[in-house]
């Protein structure tokens, strides 16, 4: 994809965001309900096939014009935004398999359209992930996968899964990577995403019970191969695989701007607390927005977002920059989190409290944003435990980044 075709559907996506997808974000959000005309303008758009590659059908679109979409989308609907980081992370990965007919064929078909998703979590309702996940016995020529796990974003829109299964060794087990069809009967997709917050992502659980499907159809490989395999990849295809969780940040930063940008509007019509025509309680005719108190807030606001957007697209431009060693990059990169973290953390908070009670019903736009901004920063990697790896490195320690887009 060249400069001007990123320029143009960057703006094409914009467009949507700003109007239909901000326009469904409250029935979606109301009824927790995918939008899938959403995925249907998207896909129209070739955004299925975002970063796959062009021998593929896919658009290979660099990592900015990923982040900016996913920032773009996030302002009109943060759940769209989640459950398309989700699929582009599982293209990614299908992706940097070595190629083989089913692999190519799942790839060829999101290029033109389909969509994925990826149970990979403790399903929504359970604590304890030892109990939980998917294991694979072999038969044949085949294997025969069963299990469950949550927070399978974009179900109701897909078409394929990236089911990540074991298979038992004596010593140490192997690694299964399946992308079945979706839609089967041997696969339960419990529709029964409920949270508080981004309740449109359709994020729901899903039950595979004895899914029976060809061995040539899957990678599988020894989890000690594997790691091996780990060490050898090059430093920039490496450093490539940090782009979704990049996404997750854009989420946030796009979702944090939409609640700034709210927020400017509400004080502008907001009046002053206990205000009337002739305030005879005693309150104020101001608006909130002459207040120097609510003007201090935006300040902060504006603060928190621009730092964000510096950090995260530093980030961006960094990921195609070949480091050194692989620590440095990871430092770059939980420094990155952390801070648009914070941002998201301030942003939902500053903004709830200046607005205060008419902002927090519910229905109103603001509402909304701050149920998502939430549900996003509770979803991924927590604050303290960033804060604390960046002291470690600090330190001389080994640090790793580990969440909801890989490790």
């Amino acid at each position: 994809m060249d400069a001007d075709a990123s320029r143009q559907l960057i703006e094409q996506v914009r467009e949507l965001a700003r109007g239909p997808f901000r326009e469904r974000a409250t029935a979606a959000d109301r009824d927790g309900e995918l939008p899938i005309d959403n995925f249907n303008e998207l896909a129209e758009l070739g955004v299925s096939g975002l970063l796959i590659s062009e021998a593929l059908g896919g658009l290979e679109a660099d990592g900015e014009t990923y982040i900016r979409l996913i920032e773009e989308i996030a302002y009109g609907d943060a759940s769209t935004a989640v459950a398309l980081n989700m699929h582009i992370l599982v293209t990614g990965i299908a992706g940097a398999l070595p190629p083989y007919p089913h692999r190519d064929e799942v790839l060829k078909a999101c290029a033109e359209g389909s969509w994925c998703c990826a149970p990979g979590s403790i399903p929504s309702r359970e604590l304890d992930n030892t109990s939980t996940g998917f294991s694979a016995t072999e038969d044949g020529t085949d294997l025969i996968i069963s299990g469950r796990a949550g927070f399978a974003s974009g179900a109701d829109a897909a078409q394929f899964a990236m089911v990540g299964a074991l298979i038992e060794r004596p010593t140490e087990p192997d690694l299964v990577i399946a992308l079945p069809d979706f839609k089967q009967d041997a696969i339960t997709n419990r529709a029964n995403w409920d949270g508080m917050g981004l309740r449109s992502t359709a994020s729901h659980d899903v039950v595979i019970d004895e899914l029976r499907i060809p061995r040539a159809d899957c990678f599988v490989v020894p989890l000690s191969l594997l790691r091996m395999g780990e060490q050898m990849i090059p430093q920039l295809q490496w450093q490539r695989r940090a782009l979704p969780g990049l996404g997750i940040c854009a989420i946030w930063l796009g979702n944090a701007q939409a609640m700034f940008d709210e927020t400017v509007e509400y004080l502008r019509q907001r009046r002053g607390y206990l205000a009337s025509a002739n305030s005879p309680l005693g309150g104020t005719n101001e608006l909130r927005s002459q207040q120097a108190w609510a003007q201090m807030a935006l300040g902060e606001m504006d603060s928190w977002l621009a730092s964000g957007r510096t950090m995260l697209y530093h980030a961006v431009s960094e990921v195609d920059r070949a480091y050194s060693d692989r620590q440095s990059f990871i430092r770059m990169q939980v420094r990155t989190t952390h801070h648009l973290r914070r941002m998201a953390e301030e942003v939902a908070q500053i903004g709830i409290k200046t607005t205060g009670a008419h902002a927090y019903v519910k229905g109103q736009p603001l509402e909304r944003l701050y149920r998502d901004l939430t549900g996003g920063i509770v979803m991924a990697w927590k604050t303290d435990e960033l804060q604390h790896s960046l002291g470690l490195a600090a330190l001389g320690e080994e640090i790793t980044i580990v969440g909801p887009a890989g490790t």
